[in-house]
């Protein structure tokens, strides 16, 4: 059985969970996660995904100033990034209703594991 890729918009969706958690922990922000943010981002995940990955490195920095234990913890999800990027490090501008369906798949699932286990973001 050959081992299948995700697709591109279920890889932003997951890229995109990993950006919410790190700034979840870093600023204790999470507006990313809110329906607004994430109807835009689901629709136009470039634009959305390129805006948060040049904040990345501050949302880690912030993370590092609440204490070693959110630095810790944002500093693993800092290193996932790169596992996200789809193909390319090409993000689509436009998803069609399908792959946005797919980019809340990924968004979930993403979510939900670093739920199960980061306790730092509660």
């Amino acid at each position: 059985m050959a081992d299948t890729q995700p697709s591109p918009a279920y890889l932003c969706g997951q890229l995109y969970a990993t950006l919410h958690t790190l700034q979840a922990i870093g600023k204790r922000d999470r507006r990313l996660g809110n329906d607004s943010f994430l109807s835009q981002a689901k629709q136009r995940p470039g634009p959305a995904l390129r805006e948060q990955l040049k904040k990345a490195g501050e949302q880690l920095l912030a993370a590092h100033t609440r204490g070693p234990k959110h630095g810790k913890a944002a500093g693993g999800v800092f290193r996932a990034i790169a596992d996200f990027v789809p193909p390319g490090g090409r993000f689509p501008d436009y998803l069609d209703t399908s792959s946005q369906l797919d980019f809340l798949s990924g968004y979930h699932t993403q979510s939900a594991a670093y739920a199960a286990h980061d306790t730092l973001m509660k």
